[in-house]
């Protein structure tokens, strides 16, 4: 053997002793299936048959695991039917009851296993908890998040969302990097805030939606599709009165504007 592939063999060796010291496996990387046991005693896949498995690493009787589990909660009713499969693990050396407890708390809907001698948590190369590891169709990884205070559901469900070609490459870009108000002129800025504003309306989440399509326009007020937009996220939210204005205001700028004459249309036609 060459001296270059003991040094590399030692290095492996010593990142699967001190995952806590190794950079997270790389993208792509095939996760092998194993079965673990679940806190009810049951011996359990932690791979299922599914477009993409979601595997949140929690740590029980921490707060930021508790917030990660209230906000995936969350994220989960958007992709109810789908083909994504949640499951929650925790180290083993804790208590069956300790790790189901803030899954009952957070109304977390998965499996929770436990992971003997954090084996599965070495392998990928884990450093903290909590985090979102999730395995593509072919079983490969295909992206990690570690908690954020911030848009953490968004940001989950994007990298969902792009794996079940709900989105392209562009949106989830948007949505892992959104735009700073110290990037580039107002009017980039504005365009940054207004393209963050339309993929967060088609995913759903009209509040976020209707906070960045704001931003643009106190950015650059006289963008018509702007006005348009606005119109829009408020139309999807029932306020039909205050969307009708904004399409006013849209047509001012542009009396060409299909989505503010679209939109018009749709608010005062009867339902």
């Amino acid at each position: 053997m060459s001296r270059l592939a003991i040094l590399s063999a030692l290095w492996l060796g010593l990142c699967l002793l001190h995952p806590a010291n190794a950079v997270h496996a790389v993208i792509g990387t095939p996760v092998a299936q194993a079965e673990m046991p679940s806190v009810e005693g049951a011996k359990i896949k932690i791979l299922r048959e599914a477009e993409i498995n979601v595997l949140v690493f929690f740590r029980p009787n921490q707060e930021r695991s508790l917030g990660a589990l209230k906000e995936l909660a969350q994220c989960q009713k958007n992709f109810a039917g789908k083909s994504v499969q949640w499951t929650a693990i925790a180290s083993a050396s804790a208590s069956a009851d300790s790790a189901a407890a803030p899954i009952r708390a957070a109304g977390f809907a998965a499996p929770v296993l436990l992971d003997n001698d954090d084996a599965l948590y070495g392998s990928l190369g884990l450093a903290l908890h909590p985090v979102v590891v999730i395995v593509n169709r072919e079983r490969k990884l295909a992206a990690f998040e570690p908690f954020r205070a911030v848009n953490y559901c968004e940001v989950v469900s994007a990298h969902l969302r792009h794996l079940l070609r709900e989105i392209g490459d562009e949106e989830l870009r948007q949505i892992l990097d959104p735009p700073k108000a110290t990037q580039g002129g107002e009017d980039q800025v504005a365009k940054s805030y207004r393209a963050f504003a339309e993929v967060l309306l088609k995913s759903g989440n009209l509040e976020k939606a209707l906070d960045n399509v704001r931003k643009s326009i106190d950015k650059d007020p006289k963008v018509a599709s702007a006005q348009a937009l606005l119109g829009q996220i408020l139309a999807a939210q029932g306020n039909c009165a205050e969307a009708i204005q904004a399409f006013d205001r849209a047509l001012v700028l542009d009396a060409a504007s299909a989505a503010a004459t679209e939109g018009l249309e749709r608010c005062k036609t009867p339902r």
